[in-house]
C-alpha cells in the first residue's frame, strides 16, 4: 500500500512566468508536425548521462516549438 506524502516548503517563492511553455493540441493538425518532432528529437544532445541527454532533448524541443509556433503566426489555429 502507498501513503501519500505532503511536502510543504513554506511560502511559495515561484510566481508563474508568462514565458511558460504551452503545448497546443492544434499543432497535431499540421501535416508535418510529427515529422518535425521526430527530426528535432533525433538531434544529438551532446550530453553524457541519460538524464542529461533527456533533459537537453526536452529543453531543445521546447525552444524549437516556441520558435516554430511564433513563425506559424497562428496559421494552425485558422486551419
Amino acid at each position: 500500500d502507498h501513503t501519500p506524502l505532503l511536502v510543504d516548503s513554506g511560502e511559495a517563492t515561484h510566481v508563474g512566468n508568462r514565458n511558460t511553455f504551452c503545448f497546443e493540441l492544434g499543432w497535431f493538425e499540421r501535416e508535418d508536425f510529427m515529422e518535425l518532432i521526430v527530426t528535432e528529437w533525433a538531434r544529438d544532445s551532446g550530453r553524457s548521462s541519460n538524464m542529461e541527454r533527456w533533459q537537453n532533448k526536452i529543453r531543445h524541443l521546447r525552444q524549437f516549438l516556441r520558435g516554430w509556433a511564433k513563425h506559424q503566426s497562428g496559421i494552425y489555429k485558422v486551419e
